[in-house]
């Protein structure tokens, strides 16, 4: 007589699946977070793998032209997709008073027509701080950073960097509606020219020794690439070479004014 083998079937009984629950609830807890920033963190990195290679391609750029005889101003560096160097101020000696006295001590900015500063400015020749615009600023973004650059368009909007909300409200219509990794704007900027500003020493007027600031046009690269979240950028000064990396509005607000010595 052959007996009959019963397969017995059991399930999860309720204390298991509410063991079961309760450590699912407790991963959940403390993974759920960590997946909630990767988006965040993963664009941290992409920008700030870029803001680097920029910052790098500058340097490298500049180490070239000087390696090349220190070009003129205006000269294409092939290896840089024809990218051509900027013009600094003018030779010679500036009065502070404008010519009423001769004082060749003390000295002022005058335009950008001078020997070149070894920084790109553009593809195009003869480009001038007044001419000089957003398109400028994309060809040298994508020639410094030449192959796997981000995609980048430009605007001919302005930003307006007084505060956190201004600058959402200039942004947002503008990078929501692109799908560009970096939106590159065109605007002045004041920096310190490092030309001397002797007081009453030597103009005149009253104060400690100071250099004269200067406004010139400059370039933002905003980060796109993460809707709703603009707060990272690169500035990039052709005039003198300044490249500054930010990441809160609060800091692009202060590094975009001028922060020189005292006028």
């Amino acid at each position: 007589m052959q007996m009959q083998r019963v397969n017995k079937q059991q399930g999860f009984t309720i204390i298991e699946l509410v063991v079961v629950i309760l450590l699912l609830g407790i991963l959940a807890a403390t993974a759920l977070p960590r997946f909630i920033d990767v988006t965040t963190q993963a664009h941290d990195s992409a920008f700030d793998a870029t803001a680097g290679g920029f910052v790098t391609g500058t340097a490298l750029y500049r180490a070239e032209w000087v390696a090349r005889g220190q070009r003129a101003a205006q000269t294409p560096l092939n290896s840089y997709g024809g990218l051509r160097g900027a013009p600094g101020y003018q030779t010679g000696a500036y009065d502070a008073d404008g010519g009423t006295t001769t004082n060749d001590s003390d000295f002022t900015p005058g335009t950008f027509t001078g020997p070149a500063t070894g920084y790109p400015l553009a593809t195009e020749n003869s480009v001038t701080e007044a001419s000089f615009d957003a398109a400028n600023c994309v060809e040298v973004f994508s020639n410094v950073l030449q192959e796997g650059a981000p995609s980048i368009a430009s605007t001919t909007d302005t930003l307006t960097l007084t505060s956190a909300t201004t600058i959402d409200t200039s942004l947002t219509t503008v990078l929501d509606t692109t799908t560009a990794d970096f939106i590159a704007f065109a605007q002045d900027i004041t920096f310190d020219t490092g030309f001397a500003r002797l007081g009453d020493e030597l103009s005149g007027t009253t104060g400690d020794p100071s250099n004269y600031s200067d406004s010139a046009k400059a370039c933002f690269f905003v980060y796109a690439a993460e809707a709703g979240n603009y707060d990272r950028a690169i500035l990039y000064v052709p005039w003198t070479g300044r490249v500054s990396v930010y990441t809160t509005s609060d800091n692009l607000i202060a590094g975009a004014t001028y922060d020189g010595p005292v006028q």
